[in-house]
């Protein structure tokens, strides 16, 4: 049996807190295995009808906040991972996070998927819910990482 050999590993941010403890964990792994590491962001359209609900700005607003906020945690990672010698892309998609995560990682032939489980406060909407995230786990093309916060 061969080792194992993570070549590329994809990470999946947000912008919670829970990016922190996933990401020092793929770019460990990536600057271990010396990978390359993507970035991914998904905008989540499932959210922001929700959002919507609960906010006094429009679906356009909540969206380019949502891309804004996943520019910064995709800039953020690159910024560590780069300063720790790991070649790094970032990518930012919109859609359904259960959706683009796996058709994402197949597009780019990930050897490993890195999510994070941040603990959410009673009332917060979840981004990577517990559903999305069993649903990107089901559905990977490869093994998946879920590190806890």
């Amino acid at each position: 049996m061969e080792p194992v050999a993570y070549r590329k590993i994809m990470l999946v941010v947000d912008g919670s807190e829970g990016d922190r403890a996933a990401s020092a964990a793929a770019i460990d792994l990536a600057a271990a295995f010396h990978s390359k590491l993507i970035v991914l962001n998904v905008v989540d359209r499932s959210v922001l009808n929700r959002m919507r609900r609960f906010a006094d700005q429009t679906t356009t607003e909540l969206e380019v906040e949502l891309e804004e906020k996943g520019w910064r945690a995709l800039y953020h990672v690159e910024d560590i991972s780069k300063g720790r010698g790991v070649p790094t892309l970032i990518v930012q998609r919109n859609g359904v996070p259960d959706r683009e995560v796996p058709a994402e990682a197949e597009r780019i032939k990930a050897d490993l998927i890195v999510l994070g489980r941040p603990h959410q406060a009673a009332g917060q909407i979840r981004r990577l819910g517990q559903g999305q995230a069993e649903a990107i786990i089901e559905n990977a093309p490869c093994a998946v990482l879920v590190v806890k916060h």
